[in-house]
């Protein structure tokens, strides 16, 4: 009998642990917009690095005629960020579809370091609500002049 009563609570002990464990916590997403020279940016990374308490690896989502998106899958989680911004390297570039190539600067074109290693930009993304954020970045050379159309 004591045996049973011992295979009892063992059995009891581990459904309980089984239905009691915490929720899995859903990734938080976020979108948004980034310009360039008064044009929206294309040919662009956009990365997000943890700051403080905010736990999670950074994450990276291209830029596309200045709009870019976070899925669940990023593994963002709620907290506060770094932002810094990144052009795509040229020899990735040239594997781009010819459709996006039209409103790229050109392959020199360089992100000032104010938006990327010196970068000072945060945002903070909330968890189960929508996190919209935009930016206006600026090149380290102007492209105005040599920008494709």
């Amino acid at each position: 009998i004591q045996r049973r009563i011992c295979y009892l609570a063992v059995g009891l002990l581990c459904l309980w642990a089984c239905g009691c464990s915490p929720p899995t916590i859903q990734g938080v997403t976020a979108t948004g917009t980034v310009s360039a020279e008064d044009a929206p940016l294309s040919g662009a990374f956009i990365t997000l690095e943890p700051m403080g308490n905010t736990t999670g690896p950074n994450a990276t989502a291209p830029i596309f005629n200045g709009q870019f998106v976070f899925a669940e899958d990023a593994g963002l989680a709620g907290g506060k960020y770094r932002i810094r911004f990144a052009m795509i390297p040229a020899e990735i570039r040239r594997s781009i579809p010819a459709d996006q190539m039209t409103s790229m600067p050109p392959d020199d074109a360089v992100i000032a370091p104010a938006y990327d290693t010196n970068s000072k930009l945060s945002c903070e993304l909330k968890p189960g609500q929508e996190n919209s954020l935009s930016y206006e970045v600026e090149f380290l050379k102007s492209t105005k002049k040599s920008r494709k159309r």
